[in-house]
């Protein structure tokens, strides 16, 4: 188990605030990130807020993300420790239908995860 340094927010009247959340161990295909930089924008200000639905709080927002790979997955050939990488607003797609084949996860048919304010495959809030 991995504990980042994060900043939350515990609900739609909230300030956000220094947190340490955990993160599951990395699976097969999984990257760590040290992440050096993440943005927060318009969208993360409005789902904290709970402007745009129901959140399960605390929620760590920034989907604009910018890091370093700390490790990898046993099955991971894409990137290998030290890589610079970013990250957009989702990740998981299925990288294996039409609209993934032509860069569109986010029609993906088979569904992908927010990178925050979702869940992700294994049940847990991203």
């Amino acid at each position: 188990m991995v504990i980042a340094k994060a900043r939350a927010i515990d609900g739609p009247n909230k300030s956000f605030h220094a947190a340490e959340i955990k993160r599951r161990d990395l699976d097969l295909h999984d990257v760590l990130i040290e992440i050096k930089y993440a943005g927060i924008c318009h969208s993360d200000i409005h789902t904290a807020h709970g402007e745009w639905g129901a959140v399960n709080f605390p929620l760590v927002p920034g989907h604009e993300i910018a890091g370093i790979v700390t490790d990898v997955g046993p099955e991971v050939t894409k990137y290998k420790v030290g890589d610079r990488v970013g990250v957009g607003c989702m990740v998981d797609s299925c990288a294996d239908c039409e609209y993934c084949h032509k860069g569109e996860e986010q029609f993906c048919l088979n569904g992908h995860v927010p990178t925050y304010a979702g869940v992700d495959k294994y049940g847990e809030p991203t």
